[in-house]
């Protein structure tokens, strides 16, 4: 297992209100998950919960397995140690967002190895793990580029590259294709899912596209939203059942 939540909450003012209740998600190792839904459901917002950047309200159990020991996330973040956070994320996870989210100021190359280097690897070793990864996403020649020469789709990729360079064991990907032709949208999704199989990363994804989530054998688990009063709830149960 790499991650299990049960009831994990979280409350926003969003006019006339809106809760979030993780009843029940789990990671295993290897897995690929997408988290399916309708705009504006929340699905962002899990997965800022899953990658502790977005504190949740209430959890009966958030915990993180790194491999050699499991994790109370929920009780680090009852007891605001938010640097044993910070570490958790910068060791074992990687985060694609939609728009890239590259150092404007870095290389290509650069911001694929300080990832890698941020993780514990050195300097040398991070230099050869990101050659490695432009090669198998084919943005090799791409290795001396400034973030704002890219087009979308070489942009996407290097976040993807940047993503995996500290080996995560949790790979968090928010829409990565969504802003991609739907040809391109495929190329990028089979070269990210390769190198992630070959990473041994296990991967969550967001997608409005279940399309594509069918098509490359995600575990899709939607966000059902309903109404309550003047209050909108969105629930997330891999279990299924009524929302």
């Amino acid at each position: 297992m790499i991650t299990k939540l049960e009831n994990v909450m979280k409350q926003r003012d969003m006019g006339a209100g809106y809760r979030l209740h993780v009843r029940s998600f789990s990671v295993q190792e290897g897995e690929r998950i997408a988290i399916t839904g309708p705009s504006g459901c929340g699905k962002s917002t899990t997965l800022d919960i899953l990658g502790m950047v977005l504190r949740p309200d209430g959890a009966e159990r958030f915990v993180f397995c790194t491999g050699e020991k499991e994790v109370d996330v929920a009780g680090l973040w009852e007891q605001s140690r938010t640097e044993l956070l910070t570490d958790l994320r910068r060791v074992h996870m990687g985060y694609v967002l939609q728009t890239g989210g590259l150092f404007p100021f870095l290389t290509v190359e650069e911001n694929i190895a300080l990832t890698a280097h941020a993780s514990g690897t050195d300097n040398a070793a991070a230099r050869a793990w990101a050659a490695e990864l432009m090669d198998r996403l084919e943005i090799t020649r791409l290795r001396r580029a400034w973030p704002d020469t890219l087009s979308i789709g070489e942009r996407q990729r290097v976040a993807i590259a940047r993503a995996l360079a500290p080996r995560p064991r949790l790979l968090l990907a928010d829409e990565p294709t969504a802003a991609l032709d739907p040809g391109l949208s495929r190329k990028v999704m089979k070269l990210f899912l390769d190198v992630v199989r070959e990473c041994s990363a296990s991967v969550v994804m967001v997608s409005h596209d279940v399309s594509l989530v069918h098509e490359f054998a995600f575990r899709e688990v939607p966000i059902v939203v309903r109404s309550e009063g003047d209050h909108l709830s969105a629930v997330l149960d891999e279990r299924g059942g009524e929302a």
